[in-house]
């Protein structure tokens, strides 16, 4: 039934659980990106971090689904056990550095919220590039490729 529902014309493909884990894992993610800084910091987020957070990483999404694009017009399918443990590594690699893990969280965050209102699955890495370049790429996520993956069953 939460396939049927239509947001903008487009129809969710993840149920009521991915939708709240994305939700509360976005406002955690953003939480942590604003109070877990040094004192001092204007807002939580150091400039660098912003630039980050909301442009850079965001701009390499669009970079990674421009070479997807330019190889197959038909969406990147990178969801498997090898997707979701380079994503997990990328993922470790970004949030262990402390010069990146507030930009992180602020990216993954935002993604995650946006990712939850348009109703889209797998890795919210994608997302971005995804309404840019109006595809529909997706890479593993340790977390919620299974949950969407048991949802969808269930519900079927």
């Amino acid at each position: 039934m939460w396939r049927r529902s239509v947001l903008r014309g487009r129809s969710r493909r993840i149920g009521p659980i991915g939708t709240g884990a994305r939700v509360a894992g976005g406002l955690v993610l953003l939480t942590l990106a604003v109070l877990d800084q040094p004192e001092g910091v204007i807002a939580g987020l150091e400039l660098y971090e912003l630039v980050l957070g909301l442009v850079v990483l965001p701009a390499a999404t669009v970079l990674l689904g421009l070479v997807a694009a330019r190889y197959s017009a038909r969406p990147l399918r990178f969801t498997g056990p090898v997707g979701m443990v380079v994503n997990f590594g990328i993922l470790i690699a970004l949030f262990a550095n402390p010069f990146t893990a507030g930009a992180a969280a602020l990216f993954y965050g935002i993604t995650l919220l946006v990712a939850a209102w348009r109703g889209d699955p797998a890795c919210e890495a994608t997302i971005v590039s995804n309404l840019i370049l109006r595809r529909d790429d997706q890479i593993g996520c340790p977390t919620l490729t299974p949950i969407d993956a048991l949802e969808a069953r269930r519900l079927y």
